[in-house]
Order: C-alpha cells, then sequence, then structure tokens
C-alpha cells in the first residue's frame, strides 16, 4: 500500500501576545480584506461544467513537437495532456497544504498579535485551496504524489525552528511561485473551469504575499549579524530547490517527477533520453524554454520581495545572478 501520510518534527516556540491593541494598521486592513474575500469552493464555482477535452495548450513544449510525441496513438495523447496537467496540479495541491501546515504554525508562532490574526485567516484560505485542487483533479484524472524537490523544501519549512524563514520560505517563495505558476496556467488553459478557480485562488495568494511582506519588513530590519545570514542563505537555499540545473549531464532539482506521467502512456525515461540525443534542437529548446520559464517564475514576485526586505544586497546578489534568476530571459 503506498504511504499515504509523512511524519514531520516540528520544533517551535509558541508565543502569547497580551497587548491586544493593533501595532500594524497596514496588516489590520489585510486582515478586513480576507474577511470580506471569502469564498465558498462548493457554490461559488459551478462544478457541473465539463472539462475541455484540452486542459492544457502543449504546442508550446518542445516533447510535444518531437517525432516520439507524434508516435502515440490520438487516445494516448488525450491521456498524456489530461495526466500531465493533472500531475501539475497535483504539484498545486501540495503545495497548499504545505502553505495550510505552514499558516497553522505562524498562528503559534509570530510574535505579534496582528500577524497571528492575518495567519489564521490564511488558514482557511489555503483550506479551501485545497479542496478546489482535490476537486478538479479528481474531476480531470487522478491526484499524482508530491514531487520530491517540493517535497524537501515544505520540509526544510516545517522543520525550522524559527519564524521568519518560515514566512520567507512560504509567504515568499512558495507563494511567490505559486502565483508565477497559476498565471502561467491560467494563460495557458483552454479550460474555463480551471481558469475561474485559478482566478479566485490568485486573488487570496496576492494578499497572502502582502502579508508577508508586512510582517518580514519589520522582522528583517530587526535581524543582525548570524540570524541575518542565515535568513538571507535560507532564503537563497529554497529560491535553488525550485530551479532545475543540469550537472554531470542530468537535472538537478526543480520538478522533476513529471516524467512519470509519460510512463503511464507507453513512453519511458530511456525513450526520452534516446530522443534527447537523436535531436539536439530539442534538448536546446527544452533547455532554453526551462530557463524562461525559471525566469519568469522569479522576476516578477520573489526577486523584488527579497530586494525589498534586503535578502538580496551586496552579499548575495551574485548567487541569484550565478542561477539565473535575476531577469528575464531574452526572447527567442
Amino acid at each position: 500500500m503506498a504511504q499515504d501520510r509523512t511524519v514531520v518534527n516540528t520544533p517551535l516556540e509558541s508565543v502569547f501576545h497580551w497587548d491586544y491593541s493593533v501595532k500594524f494598521p497596514q496588516m489590520d486592513r489585510l486582515y478586513e480584506n480576507a474577511k470580506r474575500d471569502q469564498w465558498n469552493v462548493s457554490t461559488t464555482i459551478n462544478w457541473d461544467r465539463p472539462i475541455e477535452k484540452e486542459v492544457l495548450d502543449m504546442t508550446m513544449m518542445p516533447m510535444f513537437q518531437t517525432e516520439l510525441y507524434r508516435s502515440l496513438s490520438e487516445e494516448n495523447k488525450y491521456q498524456l495532456g489530461r495526466k500531465f496537467a493533472a500531475w501539475r496540479l497535483s504539484q498545486f495541491l501540495h503545495g497548499e497544504q504545505g502553505a495550510l501546515m505552514v499558516c497553522g504554525q505562524l498562528v503559534d508562532a509570530a510574535p505579534d498579535l496582528d500577524a497571528k490574526m492575518n495567519a489564521a485567516a490564511q488558514v482557511f484560505d489555503e483550506a479551501r485551496h485545497v479542496e478546489g485542487f482535490r476537486k478538479y483533479i479528481t474531476k480531470l484524472d487522478r491526484i499524482y504524489p508530491i514531487d520530491p524537490t517540493l517535497e524537501r523544501l515544505l520540509r526544510a519549512i516545517l522543520e525550522h525552528d524559527r519564524w521568519e524563514p518560515k514566512y520567507v520560505g512560504m509567504q515568499i517563495v512558495a507563494e511567490g511561485l505559486a502565483i508565477a505558476a497559476f498565471r502561467f496556467m491560467q494563460r495557458d488553459t483552454k479550460d474555463e473551469l480551471l481558469k475561474e478557480l485559478l482566478e479566485y485562488i490568485m486573488k487570496d495568494e496576492a494578499r497572502h504575499i502582502g502579508f508577508g511582506m508586512l510582517a518580514l519588513r519589520d522582522a528583517v530590519s530587526k535581524l543582525k549579524g548570524k540570524d541575518k545570514k542565515d535568513l538571507e542563505d535560507f532564503a537563497y537555499i529554497a529560491c535553488d530547490m525550485m530551479v532545475t540545473k543540469v550537472v554531470d549531464g542530468k537535472p538537478k532539482d526543480g520538478f522533476l517527477s513529471g516524467t512519470d506521467v509519460f510512463e503511464e502512456v507507453g513512453i519511458s525515461i530511456k525513450d526520452i533520453e534516446d530522443e534527447l540525443h537523436r535531436n539536439p534542437a530539442w534538448a536546446a529548446a527544452e533547455n532554453d524554454m526551462e530557463k524562461q520559464f525559471n525566469s519568469f517564475l522569479f522576476v516578477d514576485t520573489i526577486i523584488p520581495c527579497l530586494r525589498q526586505i534586503d535578502l538580496i544586497n551586496d552579499r548575495t546578489e551574485s548567487w541569484y545572478q550565478q542561477l539565473g534568476v535575476m531577469q528575464m530571459a531574452p526572447a527567442a
């Protein structure tokens, strides 16, 4: 039987706050907005609509322009498209559950009452996102296991014994990646049900990043010496995990478990590797697309946020430049 749960040990202090006055008016306004913007997955969205036959536009992906793909039957092409979409959405689902758990920790560990109340509001937002993605994926195909790299990131955030890295890892890196990936998918999907679900979720996510930035701006400014450097290091490590790199001719980090989907329609990893060797142009196109996607994920949200809270600075900027996420890749 497949493993249906993972236990994570999370040493963390719980902090009571006895001053009930509003310390951060901007954060209080975000809390008001969170109450105003609540929506019900079951009733706000019409789930009776069928999902479009072609969920995502696969023509943008180099893999779907190869002889290997063209050799598939029409039924297998159809199944691959839906399964690949289900795999991508499954990673969103797992990330939302991770956010649900981290925000539960922040209710305990955040030192200020305003932050605790916003974290509590976000807990319900994340539960709603889990519900929405679960409904959509099970209607589409099936829920795929969590990607090992995503699990590593969520575990690192959950296991940390300080609250500041939890904000950076979840509210800035994970939520920033989520918004970029949601926008990318919403742009490419041909399914109106998915477009609507993503639109509602993205509105919540934008508020979450705002909440994280407000909490971190004050907190990071108070960190000195080793504590500040440790947070800078953690931010970079979290970003580094998310970027696919080629080491000794093999991809490393990033989200690589999507190749498992191809096996379900009769394409093995060896088939893909053989195609790479036969078709260097495809390998180059795949590499260029990966770089552009990585840049797209980081440039609009994560990098500006990390700059604003001084986690990208004279000490760390070269790290991100070497990682290739400081600016958009030039158009081909």
